[in-house]
């Protein structure tokens, strides 16, 4: 492996040939930089979701995804930007459209079968007094569709999006007539997948996604905090 001045290069290095990685003082040694860089430079790699860091076990690597990236982009982007959760919603709307033809086709049996257990748990959650919100559920239907999609980014903007979607509707006073709403959608695209009629299915996914622009715009200024 060869010295890097830039601890990320070489962690990104050491990576993908499945090294181990040193102490910091070796590593402060290798990089010919200070013990103080390396700790700065190993807490950006940390918060990139490169590496593991934990007293009396060392620097770890760990599976790598651009989900990291995506969620903290998009933290410090809703602060700056108060677009971006807007724009973010945009994007995952075009990526499902986009790949559903490609990805419905992978379920399985038992993806199919998932979807089903989703949605029945989801209308028991909206029956409920006091209502609770399937915010969870909506996320796992989501997912368990394009769960076999091969482009990593791609799952990974679903992944990251679903991730801040929940913390965004944790606190929203849930409204029984539009969840009933969304989840006989869902029930549909269930049914249609079940079917193997993803025509159909795809027309239920669009038709359910342009449900967004019913929500109060209070729930659409949700920000991903």
């Amino acid at each position: 492996m060869n010295n890097k001045s830039s601890l990320l290069d070489y962690l990104a290095e050491a990576h993908q040939a499945q090294a181990s990685i040193p102490s910091i003082p070796e590593l402060s040694n290798v990089l010919g930089i200070s013990v103080a860089s390396v700790r700065e430079q190993l807490e950006v790699a940390r918060s990139l979701g490169l590496v593991d860091v934990k007293t009396k076990v060392g620097i770890q690597n760990r599976e790598f995804t651009f989900n990291h990236l995506l969620e903290l982009g998009l933290r410090i982007g809703a602060k700056v930007q108060p677009g971006t959760p807007d724009a973010f919603r945009d994007l995952r709307k075009h990526v499902e459209s986009s790949y559903w033809h490609e990805a419905a086709p992978l379920l399985t049996a038992q993806d199919r079968e998932t979807l089903q257990e989703i949605v029945r748990s989801a209308f028991a959650r909206i029956s409920k007094e006091p209502i609770s919100n399937p915010s969870k559920e909506h996320q796992d239907f989501h997912l368990t569709i394009f769960s076999h999609l091969e482009n990593p980014i791609a799952r990974s903007i679903l992944e990251t999006f679903w991730k801040l979607n929940v913390e965004a509707e944790r606190d929203l006073q849930p409204d029984r007539p539009y969840l009933e709403n969304v989840w006989t959608y869902h029930q549909r695209i269930a049914d249609a997948i079940s079917a193997q009629d993803y025509q159909l299915g795809y027309q239920w996914l669009v038709e359910h996604m342009d449900l967004v622009k019913q929500r109060k715009k209070a729930e659409l200024s949700q920000r991903f905090e």
